[in-house]
């Protein structure tokens, strides 16, 4: 990989237009400097900085992470949070997250409008074979295994 080498200062002031157009996590910034070539302690400091003006905010960032992960790609539960915990959060960050945003949403409604929709769209004649088919493609999506099954069942009776 060709590495982009920038000074700090310069690297600081691409992170603040980086970060400012969208929210991003420690990990991306870390990814980002790393990328460009500065060393660990200026990484460090140019992070600090950042969060000291609120470029990167960890609960801000996980809060739009479930939004935007929900809503728009449809992902459960189980997929946002193993994709959290590899952003290097912990895991009440996570839970009280996670918690507070479900509490708001019909999650099983969403869950069985997907599979649904995955439903009319395979053409298995086999019950057995469907039935599988739909429950990879929510435990593909992060869905709980049980509220799949329960909705899965609805779907094919």
């Amino acid at each position: 990989m060709n590495k982009r080498i920038l000074p700090p200062q310069k690297a600081l002031e691409k992170l603040m237009s980086y970060c400012s157009k969208m929210e991003r996590s420690e990990a991306d910034v870390r990814q980002k400097l790393f990328n460009w070539g500065i060393d660990t302690k200026k990484t460090n400091e140019i992070i600090e900085q950042l969060k000291k003006n609120s470029f990167i905010d960890g609960s801000r960032y996980i809060h739009a992470f479930i939004r935007g992960k929900y809503y728009y790609n449809k992902w459960g539960r189980v997929k946002i949070r193993f994709n959290l915990k590899l952003k290097g959060f912990s895991d009440e960050e996570i839970n009280s997250a996670m918690d507070a945003f479900f509490a708001t949403v019909d999650y099983e409604a969403m869950i069985y409008e997907q599979l649904e929709r995955k439903n009319k769209s395979l053409s298995i004649d086999d019950e057995y074979l469907r039935k599988s088919k739909l429950i990879l493609f929510g435990q593909s999506r992060g869905y709980e295994t049980e509220i799949s099954l329960n909705c899965v069942d609805k779907i094919l009776s």
